[in-house]
């Protein structure tokens, strides 16, 4: 029983690389079909599923996501100011969380996707 849940948590965590950084990928390409000639910069490291860094930029804002991947929080930095921290339940809400702060400051929503 041990070997399976060790087993488990080993596969988890491999897969979670992939998933991270797929998801990244995929608001990559919505930044790119909205930016519409305007200066965006888009940047993420994932420090092996332990941290993501997240780095937006527009003309005149830049935002920095740091996601605590072990210890579950989001934390959203405007220029040098901490905007919000907030605790989640898995990976996918903080991704979530990051990816609809995003489509906000895009002014677009799941509904027009």
């Amino acid at each position: 029983m041990i070997k399976k849940y060790n087993q488990f948590i080993r596969e988890f965590l491999q897969n979670s690389s992939s998933i991270v950084d797929a998801k990244m990928q995929e608001l990559k390409d919505l930044i790119d079909g909205v930016s519409d000639g305007q200066n965006m910069i888009y940047e993420w490291e994932n420090k092996e599923d332990h941290q993501l860094s997240i780095n937006f930029s527009t003309d005149d804002l830049s935002v920095k996501y740091e996601f605590d991947i072990d210890e579950l929080t989001v934390s959203k930095i405007v220029g040098e100011v901490t905007d919000f921290t907030t605790k989640v339940e898995s990976i996918d809400e903080g991704l979530d969380v990051i990816e609809k702060d995003i489509q906000l400051i895009l002014g677009i929503s799941e509904h027009k996707l």
